[in-house]
């Protein structure tokens, strides 16, 4: 017997999609700004409230899909002014995000799971911050626009003073990297998640009755999010055991 496919949700999930899609690349575009304590190329930029409602009402993969729909349409209307590696950073912190924090709120039933979905947020947020800069963004300015290290030292140099008030004097080429990690990186995606946490939160208490009355997606378990194929193929093979049968 084949599964009946329900039109209106699936024209109401992607409509939400569209919608969570529109806002959040609305707010990457244009909602930032910088703070004097940090290097100036970090913004401050609140497009991951939208992600992490959609992560929660929808799930992680359509959050994820919000996510890469603001990367796509920034490159091809605005263009990039850092060699896309920053759009890239942006797409990979934003999915390492929404997606571990959208399945726990979705796929597990531990208790207290929206304060540790949130969490998540904030914890998987500061970590995919570190190894973007480390591995991508500063690798990759290095060698695109020709800056030595000492040339970086010098620019997160007064950031890294005014986050230490002064306790940090001498940040040089050899030591840049761990100064920017620890002052700037950490300190930075500390605050702006707690920010997009903080916002979202009470949004999220006010939208859980319409996440219900919505009834887009089933309950699932974390050991079954993957078995709708394995539920497909026993549906197939029974249709093949009758038709033999008939036969």
């Amino acid at each position: 017997m084949k599964k009946q496919i329900d039109t209106r949700k699936w024209v109401l999930r992607i409509t939400l999609d569209a919608t969570f899609a529109a806002i959040t690349t609305v707010l990457y575009l244009f909602a930032k700004f910088n703070l004097a304590i940090f290097p100036s190329f970090l913004d401050i930029n609140l497009s991951m409230i939208p992600v992490i409602i959609c992560a929660f009402m929808l799930g992680p993969w359509d959050a994820a899909s919000c996510v890469l729909i603001r990367f796509v349409i920034k490159i091809m209307t605005i263009g990039t002014s850092t060699g896309y590696v920053g759009e890239f950073a942006d797409l990979l912190i934003g999915s390492l995000t929404c997606i571990p924090a959208g399945i726990i709120f979705n796929y597990t039933n531990v208790k207290r799971k929206t304060l540790i979905s949130f969490i998540v947020v904030v914890a998987s947020w500061v970590l995919a911050g570190i190894f973007t800069n480390m591995f991508i963004n500063i690798p990759f300015y290095k060698s695109y626009w020709h800056i030595d290290n000492a040339t970086l030292a010098n620019m997160i140099s007064k950031p890294v003073k005014l986050i230490t008030f002064g306790a940090v004097k001498n940040v040089s080429a050899k030591n840049f990297m761990f100064y920017y990690i620890m002052f700037a990186v950490i300190p930075f995606n500390l605050l702006l998640s707690l920010i997009v946490v903080g916002v979202t939160a009470p949004v999220h208490r006010r939208l859980r009755v319409l996440y219900e009355s919505f009834s887009i997606k089933k309950d699932k378990s974390l050991d079954t999010i993957f078995d709708e194929d394995k539920e497909d193929n026993n549906i197939k093979l029974d249709e093949m055991s009758n038709d033999s049968n008939h036969a």
